[in-house]
């Protein structure tokens, strides 16, 4: 626009245009840079919202494609946390029944059974605590 407008004063200096000429030229120019910014960011609006549509649609396609493997995940996993879930409750009915009766001994535990696994440097803390709980045996 700097070249343009150089040249306009050029044609002004060669007695080519007058001044008013040239105003109208300067001002017919600054109207059609305008344009091509209006037009510039209304294409560039366009664009985002066409991409943001697409994404929409690939985000909704994937979503879909992913809620058979979910439901049958979840179709997987019921039966399995419904059984965990009653051999929880026949255990907790069984220690409550023998609290009732007899003593709890150790053939009601499962054997070797780590909830936290245990790893190596930690056993001096499983000693520790059980010293203190007074498990350990001497």
């Amino acid at each position: 626009m700097k070249e343009e407008r150089l040249a306009i004063l050029s044609l002004i200096e060669k007695g080519v245009i007058n001044v008013e000429e040239a105003e109208r030229l300067l001002k017919t120019m600054s109207d059609l840079a305008s344009k091509d910014k209006e037009t510039t960011f209304s294409k560039a609006g366009e664009n985002l919202n066409n991409f943001a549509k697409n994404a929409a649609k690939k985000a909704e396609k994937i979503i879909n494609d992913a809620k058979p493997a979910v439901k049958k995940a979840v179709d997987d996993a019921t039966p399995k946390v419904k059984k965990l879930g009653e051999k929880a409750t026949e255990f907790t009915t069984k220690i409550i029944n023998k609290n009732k009766t007899e003593e709890v001994d150790e053939s009601d535990f499962e054997k070797d059974v780590n909830i936290i696994p245990v790893e190596s440097g930690q056993n001096d803390n499983t000693n520790n605590i059980q010293e203190n709980c007074g498990e350990k045996e001497q």
